[in-house]
């Protein structure tokens, strides 16, 4: 049995880039938040989303806001992206960092912008957000990362 070779992964903007685009000219402190296993248990569980780690790295916005670093698998590689959160806990954008050659075309200003305005909660991603046909798995996969990190930031954030 042969493995499938990954899919070469596309670099669309930098760290840094992507900060400025959800939080223009903010100041910001990284943070670390390690979950216990039985609060990576629990998330999974009750938000029925997948998480590749309990740990998830962040930066606290100043004048308020967070902003997120996370990874999902797409079909053949992994999305990286970050997840704006505004003070009210509700999503404030995505900005996809990178993703498999091929495959960045779906993340338009127009699909990231369904995942604005979401809270923490159960709802279902593949309702939610329209799934892109031909990018089925990557579509859905960075909506429930979303889900997932509202969840994180909701439930397990200390001072929200």
């Amino acid at each position: 049995m042969a493995a499938a070779p990954a899919a070469a992964s596309e670099s669309l903007q930098t760290l840094e880039e992507a900060q400025q685009r959800l939080f223009p000219g903010a100041t910001l402190t990284p943070f670390e938040l390690r979950l216990s296993s039985e609060q990576f248990a629990k998330l999974k569980a009750e938000y029925q989303v997948p998480a590749l780690r309990p740990l998830f790295r962040g930066w606290s916005v100043g004048g308020g806001g967070w902003l997120y670093l996370d990874q999902v698998y797409g079909l053949n590689d992994i999305v990286t992206y970050l997840v704006a959160v505004g003070v009210d806990g509700k999503s404030r954008g995505v900005e996809v960092l990178t993703c498999a050659d091929g495959y960045c075309d779906i993340y338009t200003p127009e699909w990231r912008g369904k995942l604005s305005g979401l809270e923490h909660g159960r709802w279902d991603p593949q309702r939610t957000v329209t799934i892109v046909s031909g990018a089925t798995l990557s579509s859905v996969h960075v909506a429930e990362g979303v889900k997932k990190i509202l969840a994180v930031h909701a439930r397990f954030r200390a001072g929200y």
